[in-house]
């Protein structure tokens, strides 16, 4: 976690959760290429070489094939040392590559929806891509992560906790002023002069 740390952590910030890239990932191209050897050995315990420059030529199909995958399986160990997953109490935090270098984070407050996806393989050695939906189209993608609903829980829970967390910033708000109490208007009475003549009232 030394570029994440190094790099993208900010003042206050604290790493809550370090999500592991799955073993199987190092070994998934031995794991695809043992129908293609099994199929080979088939194949030449049925030929039926008549020289032994016949046999060598066939050897090194088998040979190129492994030359290939253990390239492959190198380069898959690379990936595994230079991938860095981590969750901290404001954003999430992928890093991934050895000479071209991809990284991407999403801030946890922008989270809409979390998607898990598993193969057959995967839920049985528990492992699965989570792709974390944020607002303006923003995803990210941490593929092939350990136990990935657990760490969807993990998410989730941070989120909750975060809505729960108020701060009160600037200074303390002025009361405002008691209202005025109304004044009723009392309407006087109508006098007894109209239009100049003199009403007397009769007791």
């Amino acid at each position: 976690m030394k570029f994440i740390k190094k790099t993208n952590m900010q003042e206050a910030e604290e790493l809550l959760y370090t999500p592991q890239l799955h073993w199987y990932f190092i070994i998934r191209h031995l794991v695809r290429s043992l129908p293609f050897f099994a199929l080979l050995a088939v194949f030449y315990s049925l030929y039926d070489a008549e020289s032994v420059s016949e046999l060598l030529k066939a050897s090194y199909v088998f040979w190129a094939a492994v030359a290939i995958v253990l390239i492959f399986t190198a380069c898959s160990v690379f990936r595994y040392m230079c991938t860095e997953y981590g969750v901290t109490n404001r954003k999430l935090l992928v890093k991934r590559g050895v000479f071209r270098i991809y990284t991407g984070e999403i801030p946890t407050d922008r989270i809409e929806s979390i998607f898990c996806f598993q193969s057959i393989i995967g839920r049985i050695l528990n492992y699965g891509t989570v792709c974390v939906c944020g607002t303006g189209g923003m995803k990210v993608f941490f593929n092939m992560v350990s136990r990935p609903y657990a760490f969807r829980r993990k998410i989730n829970d941070i989120i909750e906790k975060n809505k729960r967390i108020t701060v009160v910033q600037g200074d303390k708000p002025i009361p405002l002023p008691e209202p005025l109490p109304k004044v009723i208007k009392v309407q006087e009475e109508e006098p007894l002069y109209r239009y100049g003549t003199f009403v007397r009232v009769l007791p």
